[in-house]
């Protein structure tokens, strides 16, 4: 295999003007500690990629945060002993940085973010395993206080999955299952086989807020103490909290938790908090850069350490507790496909699957 490195590489970043992307040669990164030098084979798309896009970026970040390559440089001070030619996947924090980011044909990541692609899975597949995978077990695993597997929680008990659609959603319906737990899938009737074959044991359809909540609690007998809303878009909170009943003790969000006046009146009794994946990766960032207040999201060695951990059992979650990747949508047309797979996703025309970019 040739390990001949170009000096620039093509990658999307954030435009001068517009609060949008393109696709330009930049230089390709140099190697920090505990960093090695990917060429990208295929890259997947998040919706936080296009919304830094349109509101967050300043110009010349790359864009991007989940890949799949092949390792072609090793930086000094490796924490996980990689090698030339390795087959690896994970995240990195694309979208503030002009010197990392996935949409790239080259990208430097960190040695203990990643994981080794197993037999069976293809790279493809591989590269869905990022900030959807890392979300979903830093909200069940890390903040809802669940030990890894093959520890089980009570017999019997169970986990309710609002979105369970989404890329978070076929992540954490199978990871709550690898802990013992029966699922309560909520989400469109159209998702209903998908999310099914993803382990739910049950579904409910949240259009009729009222109606769905009473089901939900028949089926689990009252309701449950800890469910994850992987929307966390409009009344999601308020109808998986009152899905939740008086049993419920924590939930876990993905944007900004609502105020304590409205906990406190429609979720009583049970403590809400959000996770933002982003934290796992060490560096202290500025997540609103364009707004006049920006809030500073600190670095968190803890969140570092649960990331690394959890890379490091990727491998087993895949092969032996059938937390399975997301299903995909595979572009053909590489980078240059990136900007109309954004407007897709804000258009709302991307469900149930997976954008995956073969660059």
């Amino acid at each position: 295999m040739s390990t001949s490195i170009p000096k620039t590489m093509r990658a999307v970043v954030q435009q001068e003007k517009e609060k949008w992307i393109e696709v330009k040669e930049v230089d390709v990164p140099e190697l920090e500690d505990n960093e090695v030098l990917i060429k990208v084979d295929y890259a997947a798309q998040n919706p936080t990629d296009w919304k830094h896009a349109v509101a967050q970026s300043v110009p010349g970040v790359i864009n991007g945060n989940d890949y799949a390559g092949t390792v072609v440089k090793l930086g000094p001070n490796l924490k996980v002993p990689l090698k030339v030619g390795d087959k690896v996947a994970g995240t990195t924090h694309g979208g503030i940085y002009k010197d990392r980011g996935a949409f790239a044909e080259y990208a430097k990541i960190s040695s203990d973010l990643c994981f080794k692609i197993p037999e069976g899975m293809k790279p493809e597949e591989a590269a869905t395993y990022g900030i959807a995978w890392v979300t979903a077990c830093q909200a069940i695993l890390a903040s809802q206080g669940h030990a890894f597997p093959p520890e089980k929680v009570p017999e019997g008990s169970w986990y309710i999955v609002y979105g369970a659609s989404s890329s978070v959603g076929l992540f954490a319906v199978p990871l709550a299952k690898s802990l013992g737990y029966k699922v309560l899938a909520v989400c469109s009737p159209h998702s209903f086989d998908l999310v099914k074959s993803y382990g739910a044991d049950e579904v409910v359809d949240y259009h009729d807020k009222d109606a769905a909540v009473a089901k939900a609690k028949k089926i689990t007998g009252g309701g449950v103490e800890k469910a994850f809303d992987t929307i966390s878009e409009g009344e999601s909170w308020k109808i998986t909290a009152a899905m939740m009943g008086e049993k419920g003790k924590r939930l876990n969000i993905i944007l900004m938790p609502p105020s304590e006046e409205e906990r406190k009146k429609y979720a009583p009794g049970i403590e809400i908090e959000w996770t933002l994946m982003y934290t796992l990766h060490g560096r202290e960032f500025n997540f609103t850069p364009r707004k006049p207040e920006p809030m500073i999201i600190p670095a968190k060695p803890e969140d570092a350490a649960f990331g690394a951990k959890v890379y490091e059992r990727t491998p087993e979650f895949y092969t032996k507790y059938n937390v399975k990747p997301n299903p995909v949508d595979l572009r053909e047309e590489g980078l240059d496909g990136v900007s109309d797979g954004f407007k897709h996703m804000k258009e709302g025309k991307v469900s149930g699957k997976k954008l995956v970019y073969k660059i």
